[in-house]
């Protein structure tokens, strides 16, 4: 399709028509006369014609172009000008609109670009955007340098210009000075902006002012909780020291102590442990705050010592086990992050009270001061409960030793004597079968009793026990047994062998219970007892043909649990093999014994 004819905008309506309508009764003068009204409603009438219709309609065309605040223009593919309004004209700064007909961009004042978004290419590229896209752009905000000078700001509209067939062939386009709203705009944004900056000012004011309130509401809410927190704590500590003196039993007064340990500071565990008399640190009561799901600890139950041995208070922290706390407390240690406190009684150590933080926490200063207070007042305490014990142990000890005297010279002198006439009766030639058997069965009786009646006295009088050698010991355990039971021991024993006393006490302890636990539940015909030592090694082994029991429960089982504690204790292994129906074999190893008399072995029957 050939480019559009250009608009000469400067025709007029009295202009001379081709045709001119006969009998219509309007000329051009009269044409001229009428106004744009009548002539569009004469025209919408069908009033008129041919050259007379469209001259109307150009003017019509004409007066609406050139009386819009809009500049309007239209442009072929190439962005050349094919008409325009006056408006435009008059920017372009050319007298007539038809002088920009065949020019393009680069021809008028905007062409140059010497503002930002301006310029022939930001303009030609948005009218090739449309051309290409068929879409318009509408609401463009572009800065024109226009004649005279002056540059303003506009906002642009284009939109596709198509034939008869639909196919874009060119771009209608208008602007709009928006120059005065770009600035109203800017003016507002630096008022906005003005306010924003009164408002930051005083929000910060106001926000320093709240600050300045809030630590002075903080500071007097610390002082508050400071205050109620020494007093609390002070009310602890005489609450313990109350506690501690109304009672001389040992137990409640660990009681106590943990107690006041836990209303003083915030922890995870908190534990009193005893030396004993080798040396080694016992748990002898231990609390965990808010889990009262734990229960007392299991008796003799060995903890490790949180400072590897009681050492002077003036050690140095540089030691690799501990460091001194804070504020000069020399007496308090950290140990791997828990506070450990020494007990001490006529300045003699005698076990430490420790407490455990919760993980990821720590307890200050002033909790220490607090808990060093309460672990001397712990240390009167339990030095008088500890004394109290002890002398309540001497008077039982010398009251055994006076019945165990008693019963020495009375009661055993007395089974010896019974069972040396029975002995004696049962070997007289005169009896008969009847009278020898049951001689026989009274001299058995009446030994097995007297051996009870030494294991009893060996009870009472336990430093005896390290006096006694020790195949007298086994032997006076098995003869205790058979007494009790028809069961036969039968002892394979080196009486070379002579342990050191602690080894001693704890193997006799260990048979001693592995016979009371056969004697109560195997229901065994046959026991075997062995103790040899081998390689340096001694080895004690009890076996029985009993009922046996599963292992698994093994662990559940008092007994079980107290003999490996004393086979820990002298730093052997105890084993324990049993099956149901298959009987029980107890082992007890001391690697490398120190001080055994080995002789030639001599089996004891």
């Amino acid at each position: 399709m050939p480019d559009p004819t250009p608009i000469d905008t400067t025709a007029r309506v009295g202009g001379a028509p081709s045709d001119e309508r006969a009998g219509n009764g309007y000329d051009r003068a009269g044409m001229a006369s009428v106004g744009a009204l009548s002539l569009y409603a004469a025209m919408l009438r069908g009033e008129l014609e041919g050259d007379e219709a469209l001259q109307a309609s150009r003017h019509i065309f004409e007066l609406v172009l050139n009386s819009v605040h809009h500049a309007i223009w239209w442009k072929d593919a190439n962005s050349v000008f094919l008409g325009c309004n006056r408006k435009l004209a008059e920017y372009a700064g050319v007298g007539h609109p038809s002088e920009l007909i065949g020019k393009t961009d680069a021809d008028c004042a905007w062409g140059a670009a010497e503002v930002p978004r301006s310029g022939t290419p930001w303009f030609q590229d948005h009218d090739r955007m449309v051309i290409e896209t068929g879409e318009p752009l509408i609401g463009l905000r572009e800065q024109v340098r226009i004649a005279g000078g002056r540059v303003i700001w506009v906002e642009t509209n284009k939109v596709p210009l198509t034939d008869f067939d639909g196919k874009v062939v060119g771009t209608l386009g208008t602007f709009t000075d928006i120059t005065s709203r770009i600035e109203a705009e800017a003016e507002l944004q630096r008022t906005l902006e003005d306010l924003d900056e009164r408002v930051r000012e005083r929000t910060s004011e106001l926000s320093r002012a709240n600050e300045t309130l809030r630590r002075e509401v903080e500071e007097r809410v610390r002082l508050e909780a400071q205050e109620r927190a020494q007093r609390s704590h002070a009310e602890a500590l005489r609450d313990t020291a109350a506690a501690v003196a109304r009672s001389l039993q040992l137990d409640d007064v660990i009681e106590q102590v943990l107690i006041g340990v836990e209303r003083l500071c915030d922890h995870e565990r908190s534990y009193v442990a005893f030396y004993d008399n080798e040396g080694v640190l016992e748990l002898a009561g231990e609390r965990f705050p808010g889990r009262p799901d734990r229960g007392a600890p299991e008796p003799h139950t060995r903890v490790t010592d949180p400072l590897g041995g009681w050492s002077p208070p003036e050690r140095s922290a540089d030691d690799g086990r501990a460091g001194a706390a804070a504020d000069g407390a020399a007496s308090v240690s950290i140990v791997n992050g828990a506070v450990v406190l020494p007990l001490q009684a006529a300045e003699t150590p005698s076990g430490c009270l420790v407490i455990e933080p919760r993980p990821g926490q720590e307890l200050s200063p002033s909790d220490i001061d607090r808990l060093a207070t309460l672990a001397d007042q712990a240390s009167s305490a339990i030095s008088n409960s500890r004394s109290l014990v002890m002398a309540r142990s001497l008077a039982a000890l010398e009251e055994r030793q006076s019945l165990a005297n008693d019963l020495h010279d009375s009661v055993s002198q007395t089974l010896w004597t019974a069972t040396l006439m029975a002995e004696t009766l049962a070997r007289a030639p005169d009896l008969g079968d009847d009278l020898r058997d049951r001689a026989e069965r009274l001299h058995s009786l009446t030994g097995g009793a007297l051996s009870e009646m030494r294991t009893l006295l060996l009870e009472l009088r336990p430093s005896v026990i390290e006096e006694t050698p020790f195949a007298d010991l086994v032997q006076q355990l098995v003869s205790a047994f058979e007494s009790r039971r028809r069961d036969k021991c039968h002892v394979c024993l080196d009486r070379g062998v002579e342990p050191l006393p602690a080894i001693k006490v704890a193997l006799y302890r260990i048979l001693q219970e592995s016979l009371n636990n056969v004697s109560r539940h195997a229901a065994a015909e046959n026991v075997h007892i062995s103790v040899a030592v081998d390689g340096g090694a001694l080895t004690m082994r009890v076996r029985d043909d009993g009922a046996g029991f599963e292992t698994g429960s093994a662990a559940e089982h008092f007994g079980l649990r107290i003999m490996a504690e004393r086979a820990e204790a002298i730093g052997a292994s105890l084993q324990v093999d049993s099956r149901t129906g298959e009987g029980t074999a107890v082992s007890v190893t001391v690697p490398e014994v120190v001080g055994l008399l080995v002789g030639s072995p001599e089996a004891t029957p």
